[in-house]
């Protein structure tokens, strides 16, 4: 049914090369759009400022001629046509008579300048006007005084700024195409940087796709990849070593597995052909059913114990139990093979703890049953039950049987495994009893450790959490 499912499909995504020469672009063209906008301003304000200067300049000189030499007025006039000449001048006397102008002044009539202002007053700034022809100029007017009279003269200037509206233009339109070819090499930059930067990782992928389930001994960080690169080949090969880990571990557990099925299954078989292979007696025909209604119980467990790990959402419904009472239970159910091997079995301590019942008694049994399984006879088992400072409960179940080897210390909680010095000794395990254990544990958000040294005993802790406190309703 899974390989039928149908996989949902993954959203069409931006590659990272169209990402990053889109960014680069839109930065270029930023930058482009401002160095030129701020170039075009400055040039422009400093041709007005110019114009403004020589505007102002021309009136104050013809201020100074009218003042020493008015008669001498005529000279300031161009003598050169409308076309011919970049400024223009007009004079009219205090009743607005035209007493001098440049050709082609009549075109600007004398109500298009800013309104003059005197020698005591500061020139202001100069006002553009377009004519009819589409010629633009810059106006300002001031009056020129003699002999104490302040309004002896009106002047006005005129300055054709028309070529340097076009020469802005043009640079205008040469900017825009110089930003755009700058932003056309831009994306073709972009592209080949783009590419070239990103091949390496187009080379991790190549090599991460090579890697099969038959290869996951390679490594990715064997070549010199870029600095960035460095953290995802670590991340890489911390994943490959976990899935090789993983690989072995499930190769491990289906040989295990298939063993531990194995043995009751061909005893099974092999009692059933004992006893086809010639007529039985009736007491007979008891005793090989008798033995394999064990061998179902030993699968039937096994079967039970792997449902039990494939579940990690198992449903529990913790509720306040008396540890001691409820250790006490399970040393009473365990007590008859105690006394067969001559074993002390010794509790000490007590406390309460938020725990199901059931899987609690499954925990801490199946610690029990193991203590007993790899203890010789005449051994010692204690029990000892303390209260932890933050209010959960420890349960060490020390014991004084053939410890386990350090080297198979950290194996000892995955499934299906056993020592074979614990295969010789108690040959009916199956090897999930403490990783039944640590799932437990796990769920209960407890934890569960084990010290042992070989030929000295083992203690196996389990720690349970304090109880969690409801808010109020």
């Amino acid at each position: 049914m899974s390989s039928m499912t149908k996989q949902p499909e993954a959203k069409a995504s931006t590659s990272i090369t169209t990402r990053l020469v889109g960014f680069y672009l839109v930065s270029t063209l930023l930058i482009l759009l401002c160095t030129n906008y701020f170039q075009f301003k400055a040039l422009s304000k400093d041709l007005a400022y110019e114009d403004d200067d020589f505007v102002a300049e021309r009136i104050h000189i013809l201020r100074e001629i009218v003042a020493r030499h008015p008669d001498a007025l005529k000279d300031q006039i161009p003598s050169g046509s409308a076309g011919e000449t970049r400024h223009l001048i007009r004079v009219q006397d205090e009743q607005g008579r035209t007493l001098l102008q440049s050709p082609g002044m009549s075109e600007l009539g004398v109500e298009l300048f800013p309104p003059a202002v005197t020698a005591d007053e500061g020139i202001g700034r100069s006002t553009k006007h377009r004519t009819a022809g589409d010629k633009n100029y810059l106006l300002n007017t001031a009056w020129a005084g003699r002999h104490g009279d302040a309004h002896y003269r009106l002047v006005q200037v005129a300055l054709d700024i028309t070529d340097e509206d076009e020469l802005m233009s043009k640079y205008l339109i040469r900017t825009g195409a110089a930003v755009l070819i700058g932003v056309l090499l831009a994306a073709a930059l972009g592209v080949l940087i783009t590419r070239r930067g990103l091949k390496p990782l187009q080379e991790m992928a190549g090599k991460v796709a090579r890697i099969t389930e038959e290869e996951l001994h390679q490594r990715v960080r064997t070549a010199n990849w870029p600095k960035e690169l460095d953290q995802l080949t670590l991340a890489l090969d911390g994943m490959l070593a976990r899935l090789e880990e993983s690989f072995a571990r499930l190769s491990e557990f289906s040989a295990n597995l298939a063993h531990e099925l194995r043995t009751p299954i061909n005893n099974l078989r092999g009692e059933a052909e004992v006893a086809l292979s010639r007529a039985r007696t009736e007491e007979e025909y008891r005793d090989i059913i008798e033995s394999s209604i064990e061998e179902y119980e030993r699968l039937s467990r096994v079967v039970g114990d792997i449902l039990f790990l494939a579940r990690p959402d198992q449903t529990h419904l913790p509720q306040p139990i008396d540890v001691r009472q409820e250790v006490e239970t399970l040393v009473e159910y365990y007590q008859n093979v105690a006394d067969e091997q001559q074993t002390v079995i010794s509790i000490k301590g007590s406390g309460s703890v938020s725990v199901d019942p059931q899987l609690f008694q499954r925990a801490v049994g199946n610690v029990i049953s193991n203590a007993l399984h790899y203890t010789p006879n005449s051994g010692r088992i204690g029990i000892n039950i303390r209260s932890t400072d933050d209010g959960g409960v420890e349960i060490a179940v020390e014991d004084s049987g053939i410890g386990i080897d350090p080297a198979e210390l950290p194996r000892i909680f995955d499934r299906f495994f056993r020592s074979p010095q614990a295969r010789q000794i108690y040959n009916q395990g199956s090897g999930l009893g403490l990783a039944i254990v640590h799932s437990i544990m796990t769920l209960h958000g407890g934890s569960v450790s084990v010290a042992s040294a070989p030929g000295e005993g083992t203690v196996v802790r389990l720690l349970f959490p304090p109880p969690t406190n409801p808010g109020p309703a």
